[in-house]
């Protein structure tokens, strides 16, 4: 017997919904079962163990993350700024407080068990195998850390900027990321 193509997303998509409202503690198969409308065995078919389930989490979220970035990103004529770009405005974008939940309940688990940040740690691994690091990729990265120490001052809401002042931080790490030199194709 096949399961549905789509029981899979469907279970993703309630896993997600139960750790952003309740956390990634009351994550189980019999909450889920009744969330997704999934069968237990419909979901240990798909997800053997709640590590696979969580790390299932985990790559669909940085999928997404992936496919923001691309579209935030819009028109660059460098593709390697263009990814760049699309990274730094997905982790200023902190208006999603579901987002924000949810990887609260995955750094929670995370804390359990460390190897729920493999997905992450090969993710990273695979975008930057192959930068040349050269002068303009090291800037890319500091730009790129500068936004992630941003993201992760909102997140535990330890900012110390005022709105005005953090959107002046912002436009010049944006103007900086799209600095012509950034954008040499010899680096991409």
């Amino acid at each position: 017997m096949t399961r549905p193509p789509k029981a899979r997303l469907k279970i993703l998509q309630a896993a997600r919904r139960i750790v952003e409202s309740r956390g990634a503690g009351h994550l189980t198969f019999e909450e889920l079962a009744v969330e997704s409308g999934v069968t237990r065995g419909g979901i240990t078919y798909h997800f053997p163990t709640k590590e696979a389930l969580l790390k299932g989490l985990i790559e669909a979220d940085l999928v997404d993350w992936d496919q923001s970035a691309a579209e935030m990103a819009g028109a660059c004529p460098c593709p390697r700024t263009a990814d760049v770009i699309g990274q730094i405005r997905c982790n200023l974008d902190t208006k999603d407080e579901g987002h924000k939940r949810f990887v609260t309940g995955m750094i929670s688990a995370s804390m359990v068990d460390p190897s729920l940040l493999d997905p992450v740690r090969e993710h990273h691994r695979r975008k930057f195998e192959h930068w040349t690091w050269d002068e303009a990729e090291l800037k890319r990265y500091v730009l790129l850390l500068a936004t992630e120490g941003l993201f992760w001052q909102d997140f535990f809401n330890l900012d110390p900027l005022k709105p005005e002042i953090k959107a002046r931080v912002v436009s010049l790490i944006e103007q900086l990321v799209q600095d012509p030199g950034l954008m040499s194709p010899k680096s991409d």
